[in-house]
C-alpha cells in the first residue's frame, strides 16, 4: 500500500472509528449501566455476588431499595418477614413402636442480620428452606420416639410444641427463629386408630360418670340444706302458734283469776254486812251459803208450787224462813 494513500485516508479513518466507537457507546453503556444496578424490595435483605471473582462480600448486609453493585455482579434476596412451610405426611414410630405419619406446618423467620445471613447462605446455599425441611423430617422422627402411642392423642398439644422446641434448637444455629408449629393431622392403622379412640372414649366417660356422681352429691346436699331451712321455718312457725296460743290462755287463766277473786271479794262483802237473827253475830260461811240457797228459794216459791215439787228444807233454814 502506497504512503501517501495511507497518510491522506488515515484521519477519514480514524474519524470513522471514533464514530462507530461512540455509536456503541452510545447504545452498549446505558444496557451494562443497567445491569450496574440491583433492587432489595422491603422485608429483604441481600448478599453481594461477584461473578467476575466468583466470590461472596460477607462485610456488608444490603438493605431495601435500588443499588448500584458494578457489572457481573447481583444480590442474593432473602426475607425477614415469617415464611409458612406445609409438610406433607412423614412416617415415624412411637415409643411403644407403633407406625404413625404426621402432618406438620411450621412457620420461621431469618433473622436480620449481616453474620447470621452469611452464615446461613454459606451453609445451605439457596436451598436453605429445602433442608429446614430436611431437618423438621429428622425432628419428627425424634420426638414421636418418645411417645406412646395414647399420649400422642391425648397430648397433642404437648406433642405439637416439643416439635417446635426441638426445630428451633436446631435452626437457631444457623440464624433462624421458629415463631410457630401445628400438627395438622396424626394418622394411624384402623385397628390403631380405633383402640386408641375408643380408650379415648372409655376415659371420657370416666371424667363423666365422676362429674355426674358430684352433681349428685351436690343435689343431696342441697336437698338436705332445703330441708333443714323448711324444718327450721317449721319449728319457727310452730313456736310462734304456740306463742301465741299461750299467751291467749294465759290470758283467760288471768281473766278468770280476776273473776274469781272479784267474785270471792263480793262474797266476802256480803258476808261481812249479813248477819244471823239477833243481828249482832256474822253469818259463818256455811250459814251465808244457806242464805243465798234460801232467798233463791223463796224467789223460786211459786214455780215450785206450779210445778207442785216437794222441796225439802233444811230444819235451821225452816227456822229462818219462819222468822221472816
Amino acid at each position: 500500500m502506497p504512503r501517501e494513500w495511507d497518510s491522506e485516508g488515515a484521519p477519514e479513518r480514524r474519524k470513522k472509528y471514533l464514530s462507530t466507537f461512540v455509536m456503541a457507546c452510545t447504545i452498549v453503556f446505558p444496557w451494562l449501566l443497567g445491569y450496574s444496578f440491583d433492587t432489595i424490595d422491603p422485608g429483604y435483605v441481600g448478599l453481594l455476588w461477584n461473578q467476575n471473582l466468583h466470590n461472596l462480600d460477607s462485610n456488608k448486609l444490603w438493605k431495601e431499595g435500588r443499588h448500584f453493585i458494578g457489572l457481573g455482579c447481583h444480590l442474593i434476596i432473602f426475607p425477614t418477614y415469617a415464611q409458612f412451610v406445609n409438610q406433607g405426611y412423614i412416617q415415624a414410630r412411637t415409643k411403644d413402636g407403633l407406625a404413625v405419619q404426621i402432618q406438620p406446618s411450621f412457620q420461621y423467620q431469618i433473622n436480620d442480620n449481616l453474620d447470621d445471613v452469611a452464615g446461613l447462605y454459606k451453609a445451605f446455599g439457596g436451598s436453605y428452606e429445602e433442608t429446614f425441611i430436611s431437618i423438621s423430617r429428622m425432628n419428627i422422627r425424634d420426638v414421636v420416639s418418645t411417645f406412646v402411642a395414647y399420649d400422642l392423642v391425648k397430648h397433642r398439644d404437648t406433642l405439637a410444641s416439643n416439635l417446635e422446641a426441638g426445630l428451633n434448637t436446631k435452626l437457631s444455629d444457623f440464624g433462624v427463629n421458629v415463631i410457630g408449629y401445628q400438627v395438622l393431622s396424626i394418622q394411624w392403622s384402623n385397628t390403631i386408630d380405633n383402640a386408641i379412640m375408643a380408650a379415648v372414649t372409655e376415659l371420657e366417660n370416666v371424667k363423666t360418670a365422676h362429674a355426674e356422681k358430684n352433681i349428685s352429691q351436690i343435689e343431696a346436699l342441697t336437698a338436705v340444706e332445703e330441708a333443714k331451712v323448711l324444718s327450721e321455718n317449721a319449728i319457727i312457725i310452730a313456736n310462734q302458734t304456740a306463742a301465741i296460743l299461750l299467751a291467749t290462755k294465759e290470758a283467760e287463766a288471768s281473766n278468770i283469776v280476776i273473776q274469781g277473786t272479784a267474785q270471792a271479794q263480793a262474797f266476802a262483802a256480803v258476808k261481812a254486812n249479813i248477819t244471823q237473827v239477833d243481828g249482832t253475830t256474822p253469818m259463818t260461811g256455811d250459814e251465808l251459803l244457806k242464805y243465798v240457797y234460801l232467798e233463791n228459794m223463796v224467789s223460786q216459791m211459786n214455780v215450785f208450787e206450779e210445778r207442785k215439787v216437794a222441796v225439802k228444807v233444811p230444819a235451821d233454814i225452816q227456822g229462818v224462813i219462819d222468822a221472816l
